[in-house]
């Protein structure tokens, strides 16, 4: 192309050339060069014959230089290759051009060209390239093709890297995106037939080739000379890049040096936030955490400390900001009131914190807030409980007392306590029934103003459209004032009954919100409240709260009082809809079943 443009005075950025045709040679070292078909370049497709260190290829070009023009599927069409050059890929955007005849050459044609210009050798290792681009010339010609696609144009091969001898703690990648407060102890509980471990062995990668012909080196495999052991709590399992460790129980890694095992108990005199921050074992990983430092001056459980784990066993008293979680739980000693408990079955000695879970129990309740579905305590002292069963064995003063089932007391021994009697209840039909009808009202203000604008409208509507009607009938064209006023009256009769449909949607929905309060309000008539001793001290209630009609049916029981140990409520037999409260001088076995002293 510089010839020709000395020749002719034309800048070699002004020409261009079309490929009319290429042939190819190739040698091993200092071989004779061997000539080779187009058809024949399948043979380089071979990776052990590509990769040979003294292979060489050559081509030449015959081609028609032509003046620089705007090409449509030139500028259509951008090469991509990756880094290493292992890769060719054709970006085509088929939106910018139509089907014509021969496309899948000319495609061909221009790719080719681009890659020359890139010094690429052509027809090398393009495999299926042809065939894929003719395929999507054909869809092209079928049904126009809306989009850019990419198509791999040729590959060399890509080098393996060797792979050093390292040792992979499994275990810990669920720590990765853990605090360092949670990192710090170094504690993961892990399940049964879990990968814990990886050994992979030092292995020679291979070299790669790109599509200059350059071969890709790789760095040797290092020997690390990894020494390590599993104890038996692990099964081995040899894959092809590395030997496994798989956990055959669960429980926690315990690592000994270079030794792993599998723990399942935990032993702390005393635990604080420096020293153990947040243990996450899991709920169900098999693992128990013994904590024992009984000291009038030192807690047990520090300030800050977080715990979750299948069995945790305080002896000593727990801090505030403290959040212990287990499957199960004992404390034996007190939590302070800002210590936030979760157990599915806990005991706790003395509780001043708050606490959760199904089943708990407590010594003594001081000041306290209990939430669970069965909860039995020795006594309470200012204590806030809410559960569907309730034990109290020694009930003091000032307790605040919600149950949905059962709430059973053994003696009254204080003033000042209210139990309340409830129906669980998965949504907010208090905030959903005052949406409706805060919603009713705001439709009734638009309704009322849109019915005086039509009343106020009517008779002229009517006298209007008698106009329009004989206007029509002599043939006169209609004023668009009139069409105009008549369809503004049409748009709000309309919208009125869109209120109205609105109105009546909302009214329904209240009806099925009320219907189902008056089914869950069915459970409230099995809830029972038993006074085992049937004597009440001074300043007590017991109220059933009812949801349709929403009120309160209490019970004030005298100082003293003997005459009831179990209140509960029923329909009145006397009002159709009403709801009585009923004082039982006695209980039923049954109605105690469930329960039993707390047991320390």
């Amino acid at each position: 192309m510089l010839g020709v443009a000395s020749r002719t005075g034309i800048s070699v950025g002004e020409l261009d050339f079309n490929l009319l045709a290429f042939s190819t040679q190739y040698r091993f070292g200092n071989q004779e060069w061997q000539k080779i078909s187009e058809k024949e370049l399948v043979l380089f497709e071979k990776d052990d014959v590509f990769l040979r260190d003294d292979l060489q290829i050559k081509q030449e070009y015959k081609i028609e230089i032509t003046k620089l023009s705007q090409d449509v599927l030139a500028n259509a069409i951008q090469l991509v290759a990756n880094k290493n050059l292992t890769k060719i890929i054709a970006k085509i955007d088929f939106r910018a051009f139509g089907y014509e005849d021969r496309l899948a050459i000319k495609l061909l044609q221009n790719i080719y060209k681009k890659m020359l210009k890139l010094k690429f050798l052509i027809g090398i290792r393009v495999f299926d390239f042809k065939q894929g681009l003719l395929d999507l010339t054909l869809k092209h010609k079928n049904s126009p093709l809306k989009e850019i696609i990419y198509i791999p144009v040729a590959r060399g091969i890509n080098p393996t890297h060797s792979q050093d001898e390292k040792l992979v703690l499994s275990y810990r990648e669920r720590m990765s995106g853990a605090t360092m407060d949670e990192k710090r102890t170094g504690i993961v509980g892990v399940d049964e037939n879990e990968i814990a471990l990886k050994h992979y062995k030092a292995k020679s990668g291979k070299e790669g080739k790109n599509l200059n012909l350059q071969t890709l080196k790789v760095l040797e495999a290092k020997e690390n000379k990894i020494t390590f052991s599993c104890s038996s709590a692990f099964r081995v399992e040899e894959k092809e890049d590395c030997t496994q460790y798989i956990t055959t129980r669960k429980g926690f890694i315990a690592e000994n040096g270079s030794n792993y095992d599998i723990a399942n108990e935990l032993d702390f005199n005393g635990v604080d936030f420096k020293s153990v921050g947040i243990i996450r074992a899991g709920l169900d990983k098999n693992v128990k955490i013994n904590i024992r430092l009984v000291s009038e001056i030192q807690d047990a459980v520090g300030s800050g400390v977080r715990i979750e784990c299948e069995e945790l066993n305080v002896n000593g008293s727990v801090a505030g900001n403290t959040h212990l979680s287990a499957t199960r739980l004992r404390i034996d000693g007190t939590t302070h009131t800002k210590a936030k408990i979760h157990a599915k079955e806990g005991y706790i000695k003395t509780h001043r914190g708050f606490a959760e879970g199904d089943k708990l129990s407590i010594d003594l309740l001081e000041g306290g807030r209990v939430k669970a579905y069965e909860v039995r305590i020795k006594k309470s002292l200012g204590g806030s409980i809410e559960a569907d069963r309730i034990y109290i064995e020694s009930l003091a003063a000032n307790n605040t007392i919600a149950f949905y089932e059962s709430a059973i007391v053994e003696r009254f021994e204080g003033e000042n306590n209210k139990f309340n009697a409830r129906v669980k209840m998965e949504k907010n039909y208090d905030e959903n029934l005052k949406n409706i009808e805060s919603e009713l009202a705001s439709l009734k203000r638009k309704g009322v103003l849109l019915k005086q604008n039509l009343n106020a409208s009517k008779n002229a509507v009517q006298e209007l459209e008698k106009k329009v009607q004989a206007l029509k009938n002599s043939g006169q064209k209609v004023p668009a004032n009139y069409q105009k006023m008549l369809q503004d009256y049409a748009l709000l009769t309309q919208e009125l009954g869109k209120i109205q449909l609105s109105e009546r949607a909302l009214l329904e929905q209240r009806e099925a919100l009320n219907e189902e309060l008056l089914e869950l309000q069915n459970e409230l008539f099995n809830a029972k409240f038993i006074n085992k001793s049937g004597a009440f001290s001074d300043m007590n209630e017991i109220k059933f709260s009812l949801l349709a009609p929403k009120k309160d049916l209490t019970f004030v029981p005298e100082a003293g009082e003997e005459r009831a140990k179990r209140i509960t409520i029923q329909k009145d037999p006397n009002d159709g809809g009403g709801v009585e409260l009923v004082q039982g001088s006695n209980y039923e076995e049954e109605d105690v079943k469930w329960s039993s002293p707390s047991k320390g």
